[in-house]
């Protein structure tokens, strides 16, 4: 209950929202860049950009988990509290922290989710000419 309220807090600040959303445009446009340069540049290139659409929003959910407990890790390293719980302000700053990389691994997954569909049903995937 008090971690919803936490990330709720954390969630009121624009800066989260804006840093979420350049990431999220960011990890889509570098999954389709890096595929349609390759792919001009290299005969044969048999990849596919959701592939890059998977490792985006797994590297974001690894990189939104690390960076919030790093944060963490480190207040306690300067304070020596091992064991007593963490005040509130260092809980929401640790959301703050982690939240753009989770919005923006949700994203791109959603990105990734949707693609496949379109792959299930019609058996390619959309912008790749085959």
């Amino acid at each position: 209950m008090l971690y919803s309220y936490l990330m709720k807090n954390a969630l009121k600040k624009p800066k989260v929202w804006l840093f979420a959303a350049i990431m999220s445009v960011g990890g889509i446009g570098l999954s389709f860049g890096i595929f349609f340069l390759t792919s001009a540049f290299i005969d044969n290139f048999t990849a596919e950009y959701p592939i890059l659409l998977g490792l985006f929003a797994a590297i974001y959910l690894l990189i939104g988990f690390i960076w919030g407990d790093l944060y963490v890790a480190n207040w306690r390293r300067k304070n020596k509290n091992w064991d007593d719980k963490l005040p509130e302000d260092i809980k929401t700053n640790a959301w703050t922290r982690h939240w753009p990389f989770y919005f923006a691994a949700i994203t791109v997954f959603l990105v990734f989710i949707s693609f496949e569909i379109v792959y299930w049903i019609s058996g390619g995937y959309p912008l790749i000419n085959y």
